[in-house]
């Protein structure tokens, strides 16, 4: 069986612990709390996942629920058709308290400069929630294949037939950031396939 030390090659598990090292929020690092598992061939080749929570110094939780990440040893990509190294963005829900203080923005960045160490030739999640609107935005990076774009497009004209918009008044979007956000928090997109390319 594969060790999670060996998956993680060329980084290391305090590699991963020193990329989550906050410094906002009144975070107490000393009671991170990380977690490793692995499963050996899956479709995605060997999936490496980890598992972090946060607190602040008085033991309150930054995140709703743990942040997971996969690193995916030979995973299809959405942007090409080939198998590479994939890191996966499962879960990062940031506490009502800490929305807006630049928190997620922060992980993010340091996220990818440990994505990119490790060797991922992309970086993918499925957006749902409030994700919807958050990745989307510019600053973020993320993609979409053209033809989910189109789907989503055509359902962004029916949404907006739905609310009694006039067929001349129908708006598009020339690109994933110009959806409005009632739109993307609204039932009709569920979920984004969203990639960024590293």
């Amino acid at each position: 069986m594969e060790s999670i030390d060996v998956a993680l090659l060329p980084i290391s598990r305090e590699d991963i612990r020193t990329a989550y090292l906050l410094n906002r929020a009144h975070a107490d690092n000393s009671k991170t709390n990380l977690e490793f598992q692995i499963a050996e061939k899956t479709s995605d080749g060997t999936r490496l996942m980890y598992f972090l929570n946060f607190f602040t110094q008085d033991g309150t939780p930054i995140l709703d629920k743990a942040l997971e990440c996969w690193l995916c040893g030979s995973k299809k990509l959405i942007s090409e058709d080939r198998r590479s190294r994939v890191a996966v963005r499962v879960k990062i829900y940031l506490g009502q308290g800490f929305r807006g203080k630049g928190i997620g923005t922060y992980i993010v960045a340091h996220e990818e400069l440990l994505f990119k160490k490790w060797g991922a030739a992309e970086i993918q999640l499925c957006a749902m929630d409030f994700g919807r609107w958050v990745w989307t935005r510019d600053k973020f990076g993320y993609s979409i294949l053209p033809l989910e774009f189109a789907a989503l497009q055509q359902r962004y004209r029916d949404w907006q037939r739905s609310r009694g918009a006039p067929s001349a008044g129908i708006l598009s979007a020339d690109r994933l950031s110009d959806f409005p956000q009632e739109f993307l928090l609204s039932p009709l997109p569920a979920s984004l396939t969203l990639f960024k390319r590293l």
